[in-house]
């Protein structure tokens, strides 16, 4: 299939810079979504695997022209980061030693830290929230199956569960900052 010559996939096969950005931008978007942290240190090679694939699929001519070329890209990133994580957790199950190691973060200290601040956010978060950030991400339930369980719409879930990370976060810059500038004074 041949693209429009301004488009972005015509411009990306032509290996124009500016396109390859773009296309880069799109990409991040979804590799660092909160869903997809555990995937941190795979993110350049994530990149790498979701450009191979568009490139491949444009090649190919497998992608409408007259369809939105961002959601398509993301699609594909969705896609391979959910196989990423796949693997990561068949991994865990297995017991292998080393991938134990790789999910378990870089040591005992820093995942005591970790599990402290998660309590942390989860105590300042109100009752409604602190449901939906546990179906999220200690349950790993999708938008839609957390939508069907509360019976509400999934861009609800959506709003919501950013509106709940949003107050938590203010909340945490807030008792943080009065700390920060006691300790700064104290120095001087």
């Amino acid at each position: 299939m041949s693209y429009a010559e301004q488009s972005i996939a015509r411009r990306l096969l032509d290996e124009d810079p500016d396109a390859l950005g773009e296309v880069m931008r799109w990409t991040s978007a979804i590799l660092t979504a909160p869903k997809f942290w555990a995937l941190r240190e795979e993110r350049p090679d994530l990149l790498q695997e979701v450009l191979a694939r568009v490139l491949e699929s444009l090649r190919q001519g497998r992608f409408d022209g007259s369809c939105d070329l961002r959601l398509y890209v993301q699609g594909i990133a969705r896609f391979v980061s959910l196989k990423a994580l796949g693997r990561r957790r068949r991994a865990l199950r297995m017991g292998e030693a080393e991938s134990l190691e790789a999910l378990s973060g870089p040591s005992h200290e820093s995942r005591f830290i970790q599990r402290q601040l998660a309590r942390r956010v989860l105590d300042l978060a109100s009752r409604d929230c602190r449901e939906l950030m546990y179906l999220y991400f200690y349950e790993d339930r999708s938008y839609v199956e957390i939508a069907a369980r509360l019976d509400v719409p999934s861009g609800t879930v959506k709003s919501r569960l950013f509106r709940c990370l949003q107050s938590v976060h203010q909340l945490l810059s807030r008792r943080g900052a009065p700390r920060l500038r006691r300790g700064a004074g104290a120095k001087r």
